[in-house]
């Protein structure tokens, strides 16, 4: 199944491009009479007139104008070539001073990078191009860009990011009312938002969208707006609805004759059909795959003819025929060796090795699910990783090895758990504090009020007694009930004031308790408006600690005993982290987060850091002295530091956690994973910055998890 990140980034270019590169096809080609041109060759058509109509003399400005098409065209086909054409395009318009020219070219620099997967390249194009437009005052080309940015930022998971360009688009489709561009905006976004696991906001998004296309007859973009919503219930396991929504967009493809569009719908329709798991569903969803099928072979796309073998494969697999699905299985396999699709492969081999391992044929299993494991290992596909771990746990138990099936459930259940927020568990107690401290408010003012109505009803029934006893005892009566006014105020004030007391040390052991979970600055924030804004750092230093051999002393340990452990080393290091200005982020399991220059920015963070984990490891090599002397179980301990920016903010709607993100954070993990016991193992970007102050020793560059090599050193 082509994932849906993939499909929705096909239908946002393509639907961009199209239109611009058809028109300049008219225009041309109507010139030259070549407008009878027949349909199935328009692409390439497109292409060869305007490579002839670059052999004429033209003036410069239009030759800039037919460079950039003509790469436009051939920029999935023909990365070389087109980026040939977008560079004499740039150096023509700068020497013509054609400035929109140039802006058009740079964009087109940004599509080529784009395809060839260049991604750091394509944002630094698009930004020139965006520059250039901005120049120029030309608000809707500016926004096209935001757009563009958004789809990169997308890939490369950087969804803060996306959603900030893609809203930015918004907002001057929104200011040019550009009704068609806003309804785009909203699809893209909803798009981040499904693939960032925001699924309830993605629908509004969605839905917004929708409403303005069925308004404006739109119906290529109704189509994708439908699609997006089936993807949406499908990733909810919504799976009938997911058909409603797929029939309705198959529906306007099919009045609209786009076969492509069509092939794509009946796979969608596919797919939630098999993902039901029964046996008349998953025929049914052969059907369509099998037409979907029949119109790829048509167009001759190889891409997606792999994709509809191995949704074959899939459901084949569900009827339990086994045989069948292997055959798919083998076609979608040699298409995407010949196309390098190794996405595509690694969905080929998951499959492929789920019906080896349905078949008892574990041995031949194992294989598939190691290929699959090579490729998501070296792309770092998590979410592939994540399965070959599973697959592997799941085959080796089939085949009695029963050490290295728990070995890959470990890795496995690990894993899962590194990607759990430590915030849903703090959400609740962090809500309490805060209602906690509401009711204290209500309390004091109920209070008030008991006593205002106690000394109203006291002076009414005083007034009304000396009113009765007569002018003669008047003045001792009103003397009397002076003085008994004021001692019953002293007694009520004196019991006022001890309520007031208690209920202050109340709030302010609430407050303590909130500046406990969060950074003080951070938790006054919440207080006053009961949210936190997020912010970006651009340098600080992140600390991970994580103790050696930790599973197997906690095997020798009962549960008390090795929370009583862990408290120990923890609250030592939590008096070294507040003795050197560090924020303490979080602990998971054995590890231990904190940070240096957030929430106030610092220039000493990284000594502070390092001097920080220099004290650990004293702290810790003299405690498990003392427990070694005692003879008992006794923890060693890896230390890594990195520097760079993050985003830190506080995360959910209850239990609030404060916590950070970024690259640096997995760099820092990635140096603690590197290091060695007893040691402080530093990432070249913090060495360049306390190298003066701490000796050091070069590692050399180590090959880090998902990180390539890096350059590390230990603190002598």
């Amino acid at each position: 199944m082509v994932s849906f990140a993939k499909k929705l980034k096909v239908y946002r270019r393509a639907d961009f491009f199209r239109t611009r590169l058809i028109w300049a096809y008219r225009a041309f080609v109507l010139c030259i009479g070549l407008w009878s041109a027949p349909a199935a060759h328009a692409q390439q058509s497109i292409a060869d007139s305007l490579a002839k109509l670059l052999q004429k003399n033209q003036p410069d400005t239009h030759r800039v104008s037919l460079l950039v098409d003509l790469a436009w065209e051939i920029s999935s086909t023909n990365t070389d070539s087109a980026e040939n054409c977008l560079q004499k395009a740039i150096q023509l318009a700068r020497a013509s001073g054609f400035i929109k020219g140039e802006g058009s070219a740079w964009n087109g620099m940004g599509v080529v990078a784009e395809e060839r997967g260049q991604l750091d390249s394509a944002i630094v194009y698009y930004t020139r191009a965006q520059q250039i437009r901005e120049k120029l005052g030309d608000k809707l080309g500016v926004a096209s860009l935001y757009n563009n940015l958004g789809n990169v930022y997308e890939m490369q998971g950087r969804y803060d990011e996306a959603l900030k360009a893609h809203r930015t688009s918004l907002r001057i489709a929104e200011n040019e009312k550009d009704t068609s561009r806003i309804a785009r905006s909203h699809l893209n976004i909803g798009g981040v938002m499904e693939n960032a696991g925001l699924f309830q906001e993605a629908h509004e998004e969605v839905n917004k969208a929708r409403l303005i296309l069925e308004q404006l007859g739109d119906k290529p973009r109704l189509a994708g707006a439908y699609t997006l919503l089936g993807h949406l219930r499908l990733e909810l396991e919504m799976h009938q609805e997911a058909q409603r929504w797929y029939r309705s967009a198959l529906s306007l493809r099919e009045q609209l004759g786009n076969e492509d569009k069509i092939a794509a719908s009946l796979s969608d329709l596919g797919v939630a059909l098999d993902k039901l798991e029964k046996p008349d569903s998953s025929r049914l969803a052969v059907a369509y795959f099998q037409r979907a099928l029949n119109i790829r072979k048509k167009l001759d796309d190889p891409t997606g003819m792999a994709a509809v073998y191995n949704n074959l494969g899939e459901a084949h697999k569900h009827l339990g025929e086994y045989n069948t699905a292997i055959s798919y299985l083998q076609k979608a396999r040699d298409i995407y060796l010949r196309t390098k699709d190794r996405p595509g492969l690694m969905e080929v081999y998951n499959t492929w090795g789920d019906v080896l391992a349905r078949q008892g044929s574990y041995a031949e299993a194992l294989g598939m699910v190691q290929q699959y494991s090579e490729i998501a290992e070296e792309t770092r596909n998590e979410r592939y990783i994540l399965r070959s771990y599973k697959d592997f746990a799941k085959i080796y138990a089939g085949q009695n090895d029963w050490e290295k099936a728990y070995d890959y459930q470990v890795k496995y259940d690990k894993m899962r758990f590194e990607k759990l927020n430590e915030a849903s568990l703090r959400t609740f107690e962090q809500r309490e504090v805060l209602y906690s401290e509401g009711k204290k408010d209500l309390e004091i003012e109920r209070q008030k009020q008991i006593l205002l109505e106690r000394d109203a009803r006291l002076a009414r029934n005083k007034t009304f007694n000396a009113y009765l006893i007569g002018s003669a005892i008047a003045l001792a009566l009103l003397l009397a009930w002076f003085f008994n006014r004021s001692r019953i105020r002293a007694r009520a004030n004196r019991e006022l004031a001890a309520k007031n007391e208690l209920i202050e040390r109340e709030r302010q052991r609430a407050d303590q308790l909130l500046t406990n979970i969060l950074p003080e600055q951070t938790a006054r924030e919440l207080m006053v408006h009961n949210s936190v804004q997020p912010v970006r750092y651009e340098s600080v230093t992140v600390l991970f600690t994580d103790f050696k051999g930790f599973t197997q002393i906690a095997e020798n340990l009962s549960p008390e005993d090795l929370v009583a452990e862990l408290d120990e080393c923890f609250r030592r290091f939590d008096a070294i982290v507040l003795k050197y200005g560090l924020e303490k982020i979080k602990t998971i399991g054995d590890s231990y987060m904190c940070a240096g220059g957030l929430p106030l920015p610092n220039e000493t963070h990284p000594f502070d850091a390092v001097q920080a984990a220099l004290e650990m490891q004293a702290t810790l090599g003299a405690l498990s002295a003392q427990k070694q002397r005692e003879g008992k179980p006794f923890f060693t301990m890896r230390i890594g530091i990195h520097t760079g920016p993050v985003v830190a903010g506080v995360v959910g709607s209850h239990k609030f956690a404060y916590d950070i993100w970024g690259d640096t954070v997995n760099t820092a993990a990635r140096m603690e994973q590197s290091g060695e016991p007893g040691k402080i193992n530093l990432s070249g970007a913090t060495h360049a910055l306390v190298k003066n102050r701490f000796p050091c020793t070069f590692r050399g560059k180590i090959s880090a998890k998902n990180k390539g090599e890096i350059a590390m050193y230990f603190v002598d």
